[in-house]
């Protein structure tokens, strides 16, 4: 796998998109890129988006505070980026990457509102996605692809526990740790998922029990119901028929009555019409209506006499009265008693008049003003007539209204006399009637008995209707009852009654305690839902398919259990492999840049590692109860928890790392970062000013390694020495433009060396 290209965009200084085209192998050598420039031309952002792109997620690592800050913040002549943006093109022709193209590209993409996306050959994936594709082709961010300023001292100073992660890293397994992780994750939720599952299960069993026990009763409710069919057959048929037979009696009875009721009938229709003769007879005789007329008609004109006579004495008295009035004067006494009167009534008008205290008041006593004068009126109108001298004479009637009261009271003495004749005349008439009338009642008393038996008859017949029409009423309630309970089978069995089937063996009241109990063992299976079967169906399929899941759960487990123990033997073999490989040339590396000497790494296992923590925690005062155990997941105490480093350079007895000076630390980092790559070479690893604390002779050294591991790795360094520069395929240098951004500029070395080839062939030639 080769890197061929990286893309920036908005990245820190990197305003402008800017293209990195890396060199591609030639030969045996896979290249070697260096990246120059002046202190704060922006060259150390390159490591930065490389590591950035690999993702990187510590920003004190990437050098600021927040992930936006990776994003162009502006200057004062170029305006802020809106968002960051770091491309690696990979040629895949190998394989090296698990995908089937030949070109892979991985990005890494934020915006200002915080949001971050990764894309690989842009299409969206996970950050997981990325870091276990980079663990399977060998490289990531935390690893040795990406070594920067002060990583290669930072080894040396760590401490056991990740000196190990670094060399695991390097081992290549952090695939297969990643693996470990997923599936140890994967392992955990597969237990939460099966500890509820089996709470579940033991949450639904109970229910699904119950209702077991509920559908086989309901199953038990086919062999009852085809018993109580059968009951009810006889049961319903026998008093079916029974009331069928009384109904027909009943029938047969009301018949005869019926006609013996017409018979009735007829010779009471015989007597009514000779009843109806005689009263023709009696109303034909007009003689008495005529009397009756004329009786009525003089008593009317007596009252019309009456009352004319009424109204002339009613005329008489009223004429005698007018003249006692107009006769009538007001005496002396009187007058002074109605003029004193009205002067005090006058003076407490006025005097309430006085006391007034406005309008509103003084308004309200105008009624009491008016009372005086409508009386002051009437007084003087009084007045008008004189008092009487002598005594005053009684007063004579109208004659003509006296002559006219005798001749009314002569006219009706006539009347009195006609309505007496009149009235003789109707008693003798009715004596001639009262024997008509006898016969006439005794006619009718006649047809009142006849009326009375036919009445009789009639009420029987009404008893007969109503005792018919009771059994009829029970027969329809029956009906209904048995279509109720036996549905379409109750026409059935009518139709077996009226065809004469088999006889009945048992009464109806024999059956009826048998149908009770069978109808109550039915109602306390029909108390159970109808959906308990549906219910039960439901809660055994999630019971079935929560037991099929306990069990795949319980296998899943056992499978990441067994997977977990494969990857943990194949991560203890690959590594004890690669730490034997890189042990050996640790120290050859280590004897190349020291010339001698002697430099070892040591695996401790996790009591090791305890222990001397607790010996250097005790060394610098601490209480070993404060000290923090690392956990082994679940290892003994013989798990590989750490490496140590020891190294003796030539003519010294130091053996630890600590003691070192400097330069001598720079050049054990350096060997074991070449141990490193040429155990377990990476496609492409950037070095970020790693040879900057080495002299001149070191820094060759150096140079020389590299152009020896640029035939298994393709290198990128950011650098300022000059060997290293000589060493390199490709210059890019890296300067700081006016606006506050960084711009490019590339040299091709080997273009160069041809050209000045070409160069001294011509001049040979022109000599």
């Amino acid at each position: 796998m080769i890197l061929q290209k990286l893309e920036m965009h908005g990245f820190k200084s990197f305003a402008d998109r800017k293209v990195l085209e890396f060199v591609q192998p030639s030969g045996q050598s896979r290249g070697i890129t260096a990246i120059v420039g002046p202190n704060g031309s922006g060259k150390s952002n390159v490591a930065d988006a490389v590591r950035w792109v690999l993702g990187e997620q510590s920003t004190k690592l990437l050098r600021g505070k927040k992930a936006e800050d990776v994003i162009f913040s502006g200057s004062e002549r170029r305006a802020r980026s809106g968002y960051a943006e770091v491309v690696l093109h990979f040629s895949n022709e190998a394989g090296k990457l698990p995908l089937d193209i030949s070109e892979v590209t991985i990005a890494r993409r934020i915006y200002r509102d915080g949001e971050s996306e990764y894309l690989i050959n842009k299409k969206k994936v996970r950050l997981t996605d990325v870091q276990l594709l980079l663990a399977q082709a060998n490289f990531g961010a935390r690893s040795y692809s990406v070594i920067g300023q002060g990583m290669i001292d930072s080894i040396l100073v760590a401490s056991p526990q990740e000196r190990k992660e670094f060399f695991d890293e390097a081992a290549g397994v952090r695939q297969y740790q990643l693996k470990r992780h997923q599936s140890t994750i994967k392992m955990q939720a597969t237990k939460e998922n099966l500890g509820q599952a089996e709470m579940l299960v033991n949450e639904i069993e109970p229910r699904v029990r119950s209702l077991s026990r509920q559908v086989k009763r309901l199953e038990e409710r086919d062999e009852l119901q085809n018993e109580l069919h059968d009951l009810h057959h006889q049961y319903y048929g026998q008093l079916w028929s029974e009331l069928q037979r009384n109904i027909n009696r009943r029938t047969a009875e009301l018949g005869k009555r019926e006609q013996e009721w017409k018979d009735r009938e007829s010779t009471l229709d015989e007597a009514k019409r000779e009843l109806s003769k005689l009263e023709r007879e009696e109303t034909g005789n007009d003689a008495f209506t005529e009397l009756q007329s004329r009786f009525q008609k003089l008593m009317s004109e007596k009252s019309a006499l009456r009352e004319r006579e009424l109204r002339v004495r009613s005329r008489i008295e009223i004429a005698e009265q007018v003249k006692k009035q107009t006769a009538t004067a007001m005496p002396l006494s009187k007058i002074i008693e109605g003029v004193r009167g009205l002067g005090d009534r006058q003076g407490q008008a006025i005097k309430s008049l006085e006391a007034a205290k406005d309008l509103k008041v003084a308004k309200a006593l105008v009624p009491n003003f008016k009372s005086v004068l409508d009386d002051t009126v009437t007084l003087a109108d009084r007045l008008e007539r004189p008092a009487p001298e002598v005594e005053i004479k009684k007063p004579e009637a109208d004659p003509a209204l006296v002559k006219e009261l005798e001749g009314l009271r002569q006219e009706i003495d006539a009347l009195e006399a006609q309505i007496k004749e009149t009235q003789g005349t109707l008693g003798t008439y009715n004596d001639s009637e009262r024997k008509k009338k006898e016969r006439f009642f005794s006619l009718q008393r006649v047809l009142q008995e006849k009326i009375s038996s036919a009445h009789s008859l009639e009420r029987g017949l009404g008893d007969m209707r109503v005792e018919l029409a009771r059994l009829e009423t029970r027969r329809d309630s029956l009906e209904q009852e048995m279509s109720a309970e036996l549905g379409e089978r109750a026409e059935r069995v009518k139709s077996e009654i009226a065809a004469g089937g088999e006889k009945p063996t048992a009464s109806p009241e024999s059956l009826r305690p048998r149908i009770e109990k069978l109808r109550y063992q039915l109602q306390m299976i029909g108390g159970i839902d109808p959906e308990v079967v549906r219910e039960y169906q439901e809660a055994n399929e999630r019971y079935t398919y929560l037991s099929g899941q306990i069990g795949d759960l319980t296998k899943a487990i056992a499978d990441l259990e067994r997977v977990i123990v494969e990857l943990d033997q194949t991560i203890r073999t690959r590594s004890e492999t690669a730490f034997r490989k890189l042990n050996r040339e640790f120290d050859r590396y280590f004897k190349i840049l020291f010339g001698g000497g002697k430099a070892e790494l040591i695996q401790l296992t996790a009591a090791r590692v305890q222990k001397d923590d607790r010996a250097e925690s005790e060394a610098e005062g601490i209480e070993g109860g404060d000290v923090e155990i690392t956990e082994t997941d679940g290892q003994d105490d013989t798990y590989i928890a750490g490496v140590d480093i020891t190294a003796t350079p030539p003519g010294k007895k130091i053996k630890h790392i600590n003691i070192l000076s400097g330069g001598e630390r720079a050049l054990t980092s350096i060997a074991l970062i070449c141990a490193i790559m040429v155990s377990n070479p990476s496609p492409f690893v950037l070095l970020d000013e790693v040879d900057a604390a080495l002299d001149e002779s070191n820094a060759d050294k150096f140079a020389s390694i590299l152009g020896e591991l640029a035939e298994r790795t393709q290198f990128i360094v950011v650098s300022h020495n000059r060997y290293t520069m000589r060493r390199a395929n490709v210059l890019y240098g890296v300067t700081m433009r006016d606006d506050g951004t960084s711009d490019l500029l590339s040299i091709n070395l080997e273009e160069v060396d041809t050209f000045k080839e070409e160069g001294k062939t011509k001049s040979k030639k022109a000599a």
